[in-house]
């Protein structure tokens, strides 16, 4: 086997083991010390708060002197829990997406909490973080609906990455999501710039989900949106490619009522 072939067959006998196997490992151990590092944090801020309070009233003379030094050593512990924080946002924000990912079970799901989530670990493309127009309107009061997390977890960011990557090379840059429901659906809809699914591509997708006689594998859309379609199929759901706006759009419509199949 060839030294490149060999290496590929280890990566894939590592990664297989990554998301359900050592991840939940490594969020463990990183989660442990962070939790002490906030709340030493926070125990030192009100520490260096009750120590100025108390120069202040007994040595109020050298409170004077000391007044900008102490000042400044506050605002460092001030500046090391605004750090903190946001590390624990962010540390949150991925720990999120792979346990999602790890997921196994049929749950109840808010769909708008689900994708709030994926814009969250979204931001982690440095290029969609900072790149791209982003106009994100969540309807949190959605029905719950029950599925596989995991999976919904990974067809949205598909659908999510797709529309990333079309307006990341296009001209304006634009990307669009927005959720809403009506009594029997929830519908996500999401529009981006860039260039435009084929005619062709958007007539066998439509068809996809109106005909099992319909395979999408005709389409030269990527593999990954392709897969992502034939989960949401499982789920009853609809996905329609069209124009709006003068962007491209996705809309994907789930009856909540129905579970996967």
């Amino acid at each position: 086997m060839e030294k490149d072939k060999i290496y590929q067959a280890l990566e894939d006998d590592f990664t297989s083991t990554f998301i359900h196997e050592l991840l939940p490992g490594v969020l463990h151990n990183f989660a442990n010390p962070l939790n002490a590092i906030m709340g030493r944090s926070n125990l030192l801020q009100r520490h260096i708060d009750d120590t100025v309070k108390k120069i202040q009233e007994q040595y109020p003379e050298m409170a004077v002197t000391l007044q900008d030094e102490l000042q400044r050593i506050k605002n460092d512990i001030s500046s090391v829990n605004k750090e903190s924080d946001s590390f624990f946002e962010m540390f949150r924000d991925a720990s999120g997406k792979f346990y999602a990912l790890a997921s196994k079970d049929l749950e109840y799901i808010n769909i708008s909490q689900l994708l709030a989530a994926e814009m969250r670990f979204a931001n982690f493309y440095l290029e969609f973080k900072h790149g791209i127009t982003k106009n994100v309107q969540l309807n949190i009061n959605m029905p719950d609906f029950k599925a596989n997390k995991a999976e919904l977890s990974l067809v949205f960011w598909r659908l999510i990455r797709f529309a990333m990557s079309k307006a990341l090379s296009s001209e304006s840059k634009e990307f669009f999501l927005t959720t809403q429901h009506d009594s029997e659906n929830i519908v996500v809809l999401i529009k981006y710039s860039g260039e435009s699914v084929t005619e062709n591509d958007v007539n066998i997708v439509n068809n996809y989900f109106q005909s099992d006689a319909v395979e999408p594998a005709d389409a030269k859309t990527e593999k990954g949106v392709l897969l992502a379609l034939i989960i949401f199929k499982k789920y009853s759901a609809r996905v329609r490619f069209s124009t709006e706006d003068g962007l491209n759009a996705i809309f994907v419509t789930m009856p909540y009522r129905v579970s996967a199949g």
